[in-house]
């Protein structure tokens, strides 16, 4: 089954940073990837959010 693909959207890409909002629908994922840059993730409502490396899956609960 193949989920829900989340949105990205370019705000700001320049020489020295790049800023991409991401809108996730119920379930919705980024599909893998490979982060180019150092990044900060700034969730604006509460869920889980999973990150995949190497060595396995990891849930974190995040509360705003």
């Amino acid at each position: 089954m193949k989920l829900p693909q989340a949105v990205p959207t370019v705000q700001v890409d320049n020489e020295r940073v790049r800023v991409t909002e991401w809108r996730f629908a119920s379930g919705a994922e980024t599909g893998e990837h490979i982060h180019q840059m150092d990044y900060v993730v700034v969730p604006l409502t509460s869920g889980w959010d999973w990150h995949e490396t190497y060595e396995g899956a990891s849930p974190t609960s995040v509360q705003v």
